[in-house]
């Protein structure tokens, strides 16, 4: 937190003495307090502050709506506003240089530290869209498929981040509202509602900033050295940790342990689709992880044993003389998949009918083909309605020799 710089603007000597007090115990870094607009625009230039706390009401002839428009224009910082009291024009003015949040005076420390976390949250994430979108819109190939692709994004973006932004906004008036009725435990709890909305946005944009990486070709794979037992029972671990649905997640591993792999690649194939499993199954499900080693040469049993008809159909990278596969498959015992939709799931922003009533961006799938493809592998699913469904990720890899040859003998 040290790290975070705020510049306070106030026209009065002993309440911006005051703030900037508080903010040093909260362990924020105060880079100047000025009295007037035409300072807080010098000083934001100079010391490039994380954020503004701007008075509304300032003496001179620029007020803190305009000084903080004037800023908005120039730099990329967030302002918070301060007041005691505003007329209605002015408070319409300020919803217009879109503020970032507002404090009322008097106010409670514990309500300073909230706004600033609540405002550079929404500073970062926006940060990121614009990141994202700024990668996606690099990576058409032509203007009609760029205008296309922005308006699916743009829509889906605001459809799913309208509702963690929305518990945002309502936690911060709840703390507002109820900071001297509320219990330290409700305020605890409204603060992890936050947490947990903004982890939700920053997990849609990070799938947006992978589509964008990808489809400009700037996604690579890098396998290194891992133990894939230890690996997927820790992610399965965390995972198990935000379940609250409590379904029961199970690990059958296999007897080969150590291989060379795209961690962060394997990590979005596992991660998405036992989401997914979760997501689409009812409270209390059972979804399975089973890993399973194949060394094979074309056309022997065990090859077939390991792999089911659909990768034997169409698994013309794996018709080598010699090959060893990495078999993951993950099964749920959820609400599946109409066999009419089969085909289309991987595509983009693709939704089933059958799942219109809980919420997805149609990411997820697409996400985990691509990353499937960036490793040589393939991918099938099976599914049957009412019963579950099955996917199974087949991974070319490299085993260490040495287990390799042990689990042989």
């Amino acid at each position: 937190m040290n790290s975070i710089k705020i510049l306070v603007v106030e026209d009065e000597i002993i309440v911006a003495e005051d703030i900037a007090g508080r903010l040093k115990k909260l362990g924020y870094s105060v880079t100047a307090t000025v009295a007037s607009g035409e300072e807080a625009i010098e000083k934001v230039a100079e010391n490039q502050p994380d954020l503004v706390l701007m008075d509304i009401v300032l003496k001179g002839e620029m007020d803190g709506v305009t000084a903080a428009e004037k800023i908005r224009s120039q730099v990329n910082v967030p302002t918070i506003f301060l007041t005691a009291y505003a007329d209605d024009k002015t408070l319409q003015r300020a919803k217009l240089t879109d503020p970032f949040g507002y404090i009322i005076k008097p106010f409670q420390q514990n309500d300073l530290r909230v706004a600033i976390e609540i405002a550079l949250h929404r500073h970062e994430i926006e940060a990121k869209m614009r990141s994202a979108l700024k990668d996606s819109e690099a990576a058409r190939e032509s203007v009609e498929e760029k205008s296309q692709r922005q308006n699916q994004y743009i829509s889906m973006a605001a459809h799913e981040l309208r509702n963690p932004l929305n518990t945002i906004l309502i936690s911060a008036e709840l703390l507002k509202i109820d900071r001297t009725r509320s219990s330290d435990e409700s305020q605890v709890k409204t603060i992890r509602l936050v947490h947990s909305a903004t982890q939700k946005m920053n997990q849609l944009i990070d799938d947006m900033l992978f589509m964008g990486r990808a489809e400009s070709g700037k996604l690579k794979c890098h396998p290194l050295p891992i133990n894939l037992v230890e690996y997927c029972q820790d992610l399965l671990d965390q995972l198990q940790l935000g379940n609250e649905a409590k379904h029961k997640l199970i690990l059958i591993p296999s007897s080969v342990t150590s291989a060379m792999l795209d961690q962060k690649l394997l990590h979005c194939i596992i991660s998405n689709l036992i989401v997914n499993a979760i997501k689409y199954s009812p409270n209390g499900g059972k979804v399975t992880l089973e890993l399973e080693y194949c060394l094979a040469s074309e056309g022997d049993k065990e090859a077939k044993f390991c792999l089911s008809p659909q990768y034997l159909f169409a698994n013309s990278k794996f018709k080598n003389n010699n090959y060893s596969l990495l078999i993951i498959r993950i099964r749920d015992e959820g609400m599946g998949i109409p066999e009419t939709e089969l085909g289309k799931i991987f595509e983009m922003f693709y939704r089933c009918k059958n799942t219109e009533k809980i919420k997805g961006s149609g990411l997820g799938l697409t996400i985990v083909k691509k990353a499937v493809d960036l490793q040589g592998g393939t991918i099938a699913c099976e599914s049957k309605i009412g019963v579950g469904t099955t996917f199974t990720v087949a991974l070319p890899y490299v085993a260490l020799a040495s287990k390799i040859q042990s689990d042989n003998i």
